[in-house]
């Protein structure tokens, strides 16, 4: 089958095949890069900034037991204020980040984690609500052993149950980063075993395409070179359809056709050849008809000599019997003359004897 497809079609077949697998390592590559870009993305956008809220909370935590100690400590009742309102802040601070918690933890563990989180930070609250109270109230010592007793174990509660949401953040965070890891492993290694598939195919069918070329075209070389050294009995082996396949053909037809041709040139100059002896031998019979002729002409050529001689000797006699003639002539018209005077002189002779009678 390969071997009646056209070239061009093979080409375009094995480019085609090269250019899929590199769509295919491009594909792959992207899509590794984008779980890649998606890990990135989960570390920086959803894990880290867990941690930094939770971390916030804690900085909350800290900050309202500062304030709540300071104001304890103090009888300045500007000091007690300042410390109220920074406890507020805070208060308000670990509520945003709480918030933002609790929009961001979709897995069921993390959940679990942050209501028990929510729970003790409740009681904190709580707790935070009556010793501001009792301070307001002038009760601090009341404040103080709720503050060092009962509000210590709530308030170690609260920093247990935010260190639990932290460490479920950061291992949620290192999964992140071992899954970043893994997909560019697997990535990188993806595409570098595809790149060397690639390769090799692109050797092999560059292989394919040139020995497919080269070969019947070394063919028609050989067969060109062996007709131009007058070798009509060569043989074109034709294996294929293609455009190489079509070029052996035609140089097939060609051989096929010199054969013929100079088949019949040679019988040709056979037929000459029987002619060219026929019209030897004419020659040579039209040769001695010409010599005999040739003779013949000289001893024509000989009589015809004689003969003007003959002409010639008669010529000059005819012109000695012409004036023997004209001689005679003039005699012959001075006897006419004299016989006619004669008859004249005999008729008067007559007359006279006539006259003489009738006298």
């Amino acid at each position: 089958m390969f071997k009646n497809m056209k070239i061009s079609t093979r080409l375009g077949l094995g480019f085609a095949m090269v250019l899929a697998l590199m769509i295919t390592i491009a594909f792959l590559g992207i899509t590794r890069l984008a779980e890649l870009a998606a890990g990135t993305d989960k570390i920086v956008n959803d894990r880290y900034p867990k941690t930094v809220q939770a971390n916030n909370i804690i900085d909350g935590i800290n900050t309202n037991a500062r304030a709540m100690r300071n104001a304890l400590l103090t009888t300045n009742p500007e000091v007690v204020n300042r410390q109220f309102e920074r406890m507020g802040a805070a208060r308000k601070m670990i509520g945003e980040n709480f918030k933002k918690l609790e929009e961001s933890i979709t897995s069921a563990e993390g959940k679990k984690l942050l209501a028990n989180l929510n729970t003790v930070r409740q009681e904190n609250i709580a707790g935070q609500d009556k010793i501001v109270a009792w301070i307001k109230e002038g009760r601090k010592q009341e404040a103080i052993d709720f503050l060092t007793g009962q509000y210590s174990k709530a308030q170690q509660d609260y920093f247990d149950a935010i260190d639990a949401l932290l460490a479920f953040q950061g291992k949620a965070m290192e999964e992140a980063g071992d899954e970043a890891a893994t997909a560019y492993t697997e990535a990188r290694t993806l595409m570098l075993t595809l790149s060397i598939v690639a390769a090799l195919l692109a050797i092999g069918i560059a292989l394919w395409i040139t020995r497919s070329i080269t070969k019947p075209l070394a063919n028609a070389v050989d067969v060109a070179n062996q007709l131009a050294e007058g070798n009509l009995a060569v043989k074109v082996e034709v294996t294929s359809k293609d455009e190489m396949g079509q070029l052996l053909t035609a140089m097939q037809n060609m051989v096929g056709k010199l054969a013929h041709i100079i088949g019949e040139v040679r019988n040709a100059a056979e037929s000459l050849g029987s002619a060219a002896n026929q019209v030897s031998a004419t020659s040579q019979s039209l040769s001695q008809g010409s010599s005999e002729q040739a003779a013949s002409v000289e001893e024509t050529s000989a009589s015809i000599e004689q003969m003007t001689a003959s002409i010639n000797q008669n010529t000059e006699n005819a012109k000695v019997t012409d004036g023997m003639a004209t001689k005679s002539a003039q005699e012959a018209v001075e006897g006419g003359t004299a016989v006619k005077e004669t008859v004249d002189a005999m008729k008067q002779i007559a007359d006279k004897i006539g006259i003489i009678d009738d006298i």
